[in-house]
């Protein structure tokens, strides 16, 4: 059996089973593979022969424009190329993490340096690192925003990423010269208030680089007002107009092919709440591109 489909086999018989999705994305005690520099955990979502051909598909070809969303389209062609990573959590991160992997690849050089904010365990991070670029990871591993805790783990299992264990934008200074910011489903979890100064900490990163953003955004239910609000100044604090934004917001309501979370993913984070305390939101990811 061809290493795709029984990827897809496994994810089948994992997304069956609410044992193992309410394990996907927990720390299941990974370790980096030997193999010197380079080599890290992410090797479990994503092998070298897929990567190498994931590298050779989007490099310097996968033009973004400052606003779009997470589609059906896209999902499926990272489930062809990226099939572990793409069933690594059973939700939204599994488009948004192999988006960004293509959306990085397409457009910023390998061998440059890049930051994520707020990366979680680090999949993509260690992806990134695995071809070539210089990869620095801003978070606090606290459990803000519902993120994990477990850094010494991490640290481990991605020797060759830098980790800066602090809120961004960090005390400590960066310098400038990185050549992308980029955050996969973590905007939406900064307070309002402190998003004008995130999205200037960003700005200040880079030189000729780009932003690169994965939002979650709630189109309907509960909270859809603030998430909004939120996004609107994220759009903002990038210099993308609201008029462009709203533009967007409107052909994704209209199409298709809009990937929306999943029931099944709702009721995996419900978790142990009653379905009254967490009823199901209509929850897309828009992604947000600028160059500095």
């Amino acid at each position: 059996m061809s290493l795709t489909a029984n990827a897809k086999k496994v994810r089948a018989k994992a997304a069956s089973s609410p044992v193992l999705r309410k394990a996907a994305g927990k720390v299941l005690g990974r370790v980096a593979p030997p193999g010197g520099h380079g080599a890290n955990a992410s090797s479990w979502t994503i092998r070298e022969t897929p990567l190498r051909t994931v590298v050779e598909r989007y490099e310097n070809d996968f033009p973004l424009p400052p606003t779009s969303y997470g589609t059906v389209r896209d999902f499926a062609d990272s489930v062809d190329q990226m099939p572990g990573l793409a069933g690594a959590s059973f939700d939204m991160k599994d488009l948004q993490r192999c988006w960004m992997i293509k959306a990085i690849l397409g457009n910023v050089e390998r061998g440059s340096r890049i930051l994520e904010i707020g990366a979680g365990e680090p999949l993509v991070a260690g992806a990134l690192s695995r071809v070539g670029y210089d990869v620095t990871v801003v978070d606090p591993y606290d459990g803000s925003g519902n993120g994990p805790r477990e850094f010494e783990t991490f640290q481990t299992a991605y020797p060759d990423l830098k980790f800066i264990r602090e809120q961004f934008p960090p005390s400590q200074a960066l310098g400038g010269g990185f050549s992308v910011v980029y955050s996969i489903s973590v905007l939406e979890h900064v307070p309002l208030e402190a998003i004008d100064s995130v999205m200037t900490g960003a700005r200040d990163l880079l030189a000729e680089g780009c932003s690169i953003h994965a939002v979650d955004h709630v189109l309907a239910g509960w909270g859809a007002q603030e998430h909004l609000d939120k996004l609107e100044r994220i759009a903002a604090g990038l210099g993308i107009s609201a008029q462009e934004l709203h533009e967007t917001i409107a052909q994704l309501e209209r199409d298709p092919e809009t990937y929306f979370v999943s029931a099944e993913a709702h009721n995996r984070w419900r978790g142990d709440l009653e379905y009254g305390q967490y009823p199901m939101r209509r929850i897309v990811s828009v992604n947000l591109f600028v160059r500095a």
